[in-house]
């Protein structure tokens, strides 16, 4: 298949890639997986340190692993230079770009459209995993940190002839005709062969000058639209030729990207028919990838010692790495992956101090990791839309004062100083701390969910574009009695990203006047910047028919409609990461709570348990879990990972008394331990860094 016939194709190979999802036994235990640089020395170190399995390159041997009694999972069967690219390989390209400007001479190293690239990486990855075999593989890992760019790199690779061809066939693919295009970019093209994607600095240039917030950024949005498909369908590919090869096994990527607006990591077009992923802990990336992946999913998490620099640091590594662990309990993780030998042991093969805690972490809580692997989620009837569109158009406005050094916002970066990812964490911490864990749902996805199921609730978090089809679909469940939940911005934009004169949900929240000036936008860059006392304001000059008054705005807005409820919060809910754990912010972060609470309990959103803890704060997560024997069990552990201090303090009292007031009367028992009686209440001792178990009957 030709290139640019791949590419016109690409826009369904999600919805294909879902349909055909390769089916893989539960896991059967939780994997105690080490990396290892060298195998000769790593699997000894694995075998003797109780680890299950050890990662095997490519064109390494599984013979000595097999002979340890160790499983293993093959890393990166392609090898690097496609999926992911060297540093080496990256860096002329954006140092060549950095100095000349022109985007025509970003050619991507590897580049996906070139004769032949990813159906020879597909072969080739299936010759690897037939030559090593099906024998104690857990899992295949077809590369570690992939990205379309380098780890979300912002740059508008590639622009060779053949991705501008194969970005033309898309075009066709995806409009009638030309003139359908025009329309939909305001453009006036005379043919799709003219048809040239605008580069970053081009729309940056016409689009950031002004007072007010970019007013089109629906060519760049297209051309991040292909790139993205174009990444996702060269994985897809190679995942679906892997898992022909070895059925049964869980085949995706390991080292997951946070979602961004370069990079190609739209979680719900690029995972769709994984059967693996482990995401990194960086912007709620790891509950997305939970919420947005079926149960049946292998989810690994990775376990280095805290970075330098960390809050973590401070942190001894022994309740360091329990509270790590706890999570990943409380999560149904199917295991974890160490990084890595030289961490774990010195050059004298003596485990390191990182190493005795990881060793002792997995023996403390060994049988819970055990028994909680590859449990689901049990839904608590709140969704959280995630939106791959919105993500970009908030790259655009929080880099907005970079000028031209835009090409250095790199991941690390982002990680701090993201709207998007800021938005996503708050939503979670805040819905955690209130009892809940809600389920994502990709914005693409929620008129056809809502035909068939009701949750009780759907949240917009900082959902800045949302489609006219998305709107009435969300307008008619609100209408038939669901309730629905925005922190600021909804809607300003359409789906390609074109800027409305007013929000697609202004009527269904009510919202009667609203800014469009920048300095209107009271969050950059993930902070709060209004000023002043309580709980702050998302938006400077919004009015709605039935709200809470300020001198110049509205703090929130509630709507009745008809048999439902709509609430526009106008606060940065971004924010809400840092207010949970920050002493001074006590009093903001619980009117936060307080107003989210009352509008989830209108919607009959009601927490599993209510948790009672003498003078403890509201960090208590709360996870109902259905382990893959059919057993139900609520995860119970204190979420301030963040900052440390605060669970050392309370460490410090020893173990925690929790009361745990379920609605009704429950069967109900510690997890593999002693009965607690047909009761409405129980209390369990917790440790500050670890988690309890209890398992609930009818």
């Amino acid at each position: 298949m030709g290139s640019a016939k791949r590419a016109a194709l690409s826009w369904l190979l999600p919805l294909a890639a879902l349909c055909g999802q390769q089916q893989v036994a539960p896991p059967q235990r939780f994997e105690r997986v080490l990396w290892c640089s060298d195998a000769a020395v790593g699997v000894p170190l694995a075998q003797r340190s109780g680890f299950t399995a050890v990662q095997l390159p490519r064109g390494g041997d599984p013979a000595p692993i097999r002979a340890a009694g160790l499983s293993f999972y093959l890393d990166q069967p392609v090898g690097k230079g496609v999926l992911e690219l060297r540093d080496e390989q990256w860096r002329p390209v954006v140092q060549e770009f950095e100095r000349t400007r022109d985007p025509s001479r970003l050619t991507r190293p590897g580049c996906f459209a070139a004769p032949n690239c990813v159906a020879a990486a597909a072969a080739a990855a299936k010759r690897e995993v037939l030559r090593v075999g099906a024998d104690g593989l857990l899992f295949v890992a077809l590369a570690d940190e992939a990205s379309s760019t380098r780890h979300n790199a912002p740059l508008d690779t590639c622009r060779c002839a053949r991705c501008l061809a194969s970005f033309r066939a898309s075009c066709r693919a995806r409009f009638a005709d030309v003139e359908s295009l025009n329309r939909a970019l305001g453009t006036s093209y005379a043919r799709f062969e003219d048809v040239a994607p605008l580069s970053t600095d081009q729309v940056r240039t016409r689009e950031l000058s002004g007072r007010r917030l970019p007013a089109d950024l629906r060519a760049w949005s297209l051309w991040l639209d292909f790139v993205d498909a174009q990444f996702a369908a060269a994985v897809g590919e190679i995942q679906r030729s892997v898992a022909r090869a070895v059925p049964r096994v869980p085949v995706g990527l390991t080292g997951l990207a946070v979602p961004g607006a370069y990079g190609g990591h739209d979680y719900a077009r690029l995972l769709a028919g994984h059967t693996l992923a482990e995401p990194y802990d960086i912007g709620g990336s790891i509950e997305l990838a939970r919420g947005l992946m079926p149960s049946v999913v292998h989810r690994y998490e990775t376990l280095a010692p805290p970075a330098a620099g960390s809050a973590t640091q401070k942190l001894a590594l022994a309740p360091y790495v329990r509270a790590r662990l706890a999570a990943m309990a409380c999560r149904g993780t199917a295991g974890v992956v160490v990084w890595n030998d030289r961490t774990v042991a010195n050059e004298a093969g003596e485990l390191s101090p990182f190493g005795r805690a990881v060793q002792a972490g997995l023996r403390g809580v060994g049988a819970q990791l055990d028994a909680l692997a590859g449990a689901a989620l049990e839904p608590s009837g709140v969704w959280l839309v995630e939106s791959h569109a919105s993500v970009r158009a908030w790259w655009m406005i929080d880099s907005a004062k970079d000028g031209m050094t835009w090409v250095r916002r790199l991941e690390s970066y982002e990680a701090t100083h993201s709207t998007s990812q800021a938005s996503r964490r708050g939503w979670i911490r805040l819905l955690q701390d209130l009892g809940h864990q809600p389920e994502f749902v990709a914005a693409a996805a929620l008129p056809e969910r809502l035909l068939i199921e009701k949750p009780r609730c759907v949240i917009l978090p900082a959902m800045l574009s949302i489609s006219d089809r998305f709107a009435r679909a969300l307008t008619i469940y609100v209408e038939g009695g669901g309730a629905v939940i925005a922190d600021h911005s909804a809607g300003l934009y359409n789906e390609r990203l074109l800027r409305r004169a007013r929000g697609a949900l202004d009527e269904l929240f009510g919202v009667r006047q609203r800014s469009l000036a920048w300095q209107d936008l009271l969050v950059r860059e993930g902070r709060a910047t209004s000023p002043g006392r309580g709980l702050p304001r998302a938006e400077r000059g919004l009015r709605g028919s039935i709200g809470v008054r300020g001198e110049d705005d509205d703090a929130s807005l509630e709507n009745v409609v008809r048999r439902g409820r709509a609430h526009y919060l106008n606060v940065p809910v971004c924010a809400y990461p840092e207010w949970r754990l920050q002493p001074r912010n006590v009093e903001v972060a619980k009117q936060l709570r307080r107003r989210v609470r009352a509008a989830l309990q209108r919607a009959g959103v009601m927490p599993p348990c209510e948790v009672r803890g003498e003078g403890l704060p509201t960090i208590v997560d709360r996870s109902p879990l259905r382990l893959r024997d059919g057993r139900r069990v609520l995860a119970v552990r204190l979420n301030a990972l963040e900052r440390p201090q605060l669970l050392q303090q309370l460490a410090q009292r020893g173990p925690l008394g929790l009361e745990l007031i379920f609605p009704a009367a429950r069967a109900l028992r510690l997890l593999g331990g002693a009965e607690l009686g047909r009761v409405d209440r129980c209390t369990v001792t917790l440790d500050a860094f670890g988690a309890a178990f209890v398992e609930v009957g009818p």
